[in-house]
């Protein structure tokens, strides 16, 4: 399996863990809020509608971007897109980076349970670029020394 493949692999199963954790947020919020927010570990906090409907809404957008990466890693990844790596690079990047900075290091999550999809996304990144340079240096224009 070349570069390209491998990380549009990785970023196929970023995309399908995290369909599969917004999806089972969804589930617990349609049972109640605190079934939600126990998700994250909170079985003790009592919650309003209102936050269970905020939280719904936040997995809605995230089970989203998680189908919209699959999508990108099936469509344009497998095939050694740049402007596919790109995309799934800033949406898989930016996701990430809402994770560490209101789960993970505030403590609501552990780096443990984060850690799946941190490296997926590493190595989707890797073995994605990889696969771009080695396309960009193996075309024509570069061998000739053209940008």
């Amino acid at each position: 399996m070349n570069h390209a493949k491998i990380g549009a692999v990785f970023f196929i199963l970023w995309g399908l863990i995290h369909i599969i954790g917004g999806g089972a947020i969804l589930l617990a919020v349609a049972e109640s809020p605190a079934q939600g927010f126990a998700v994250y570990g909170d079985t003790v906090s009592t919650y309003t509608q209102l936050a269970g409907s905020v939280l719904g809404y936040l997995a809605y957008g995230f089970v989203w971007i998680a189908v919209l990466v699959t999508y990108i890693g099936v469509r344009y990844n497998w095939h050694n897109s740049q402007t596919g790596l790109a995309l799934n690079t800033a949406l898989v990047g930016m996701t990430d980076v809402g994770l560490l900075l209101f789960l993970v290091i505030p403590g609501f999550l552990s780096w443990g349970n984060a850690s799946p999809g941190l490296l997926l996304f590493a190595g989707a990144v890797v073995f994605g670029g990889l696969a771009c340079k080695s396309a960009h240096n193996d075309s024509p224009s570069a061998s000739q020394g053209r940008p």
